[in-house]
């Protein structure tokens, strides 16, 4: 739980440091129950945001969101889309995707749970299909996890639980090797950020040595 607030805090700071820069659209995919397009006051001012997830969760979370605001608000567009069956490109631009605006893509806990092969299309979606200073940030784990051959038992935790609620990892990205993954793509200004980056950056005093999750990674990266 308290990597998942870590998550929640570090992408609203990174998100809300764009804003302050020009940021023009959000997409979030695989955005689940994600509620930043309704507690970040400045995406509402200035921000069209893009939610992109299966259509069974977007139906609940459209009647939750109706029921708690009456309406839709107008700058969030749902985008209904299956991950792993459906090209989610050509409906996100139906739905007024606009590639030429500075654009942040987040991918909270996603990541991991796709192929390769749809993480490779997503990738080059993002570096092909976004205006000049447009990011994207993603957490995940180190491939030895996903594959089983980390010894650590978080680790090996990590990876048992995913299997036994039906969603076994998928993608992971070898230790040491992200800039260059990333890279291949057309992406500059990548940096990984480590369990001890975000311990410093928000445990001080009393809280410096509180664990944390070591085997989660964030990265974030531009396209120039």
């Amino acid at each position: 739980m308290l990597c998942l607030f870590i998550i929640i805090r570090y992408f609203d700071d990174f998100a809300k440091k764009l804003i302050e820069n020009g940021l023009e659209q959000l997409v979030i995919f695989g955005a689940g129950y994600d509620t930043r397009a309704y507690r970040i006051e400045e995406l509402k001012e200035k921000v069209k945001v893009f939610e992109v997830d299966h259509p069974g969760t977007q139906i609940f979370k459209m009647e939750k969101i109706k029921e708690i605001f009456g309406s839709i608000p107008e700058h969030v567009v749902f985008v209904p889309v299956d991950f792993e069956k459906e090209t989610f490109s050509e409906k996100l631009f139906s739905k007024g995707y606009n590639r030429s605006l500075k654009t942040l893509f987040i991918m909270e806990g996603l990541i991991m749970y796709i192929t390769p092969k749809s993480v490779a299309e997503t990738l080059s979606f993002i570096a092909e299909n976004s205006g000049k200073g447009s990011a994207m940030i993603f957490d995940y784990f180190p491939e030895s996890v996903v594959v089983g051959t980390n010894k650590l038992k978080i680790a090996q935790d990590i990876r048992n639980f995913a299997i036994q609620q039906g969603e076994p990892l998928q993608f992971g990205i070898k230790d040491g090797e992200l800039e260059e993954f990333l890279s291949t793509f057309g992406f500059s200004n990548i940096q990984n950020v480590t369990s001890e980056d975000y311990k410093k950056a928000y445990f001080h005093g009393k809280n410096e040595n509180r664990n944390v999750c070591e085997l989660l990674y964030f990265a974030h990266a531009t396209i120039e």
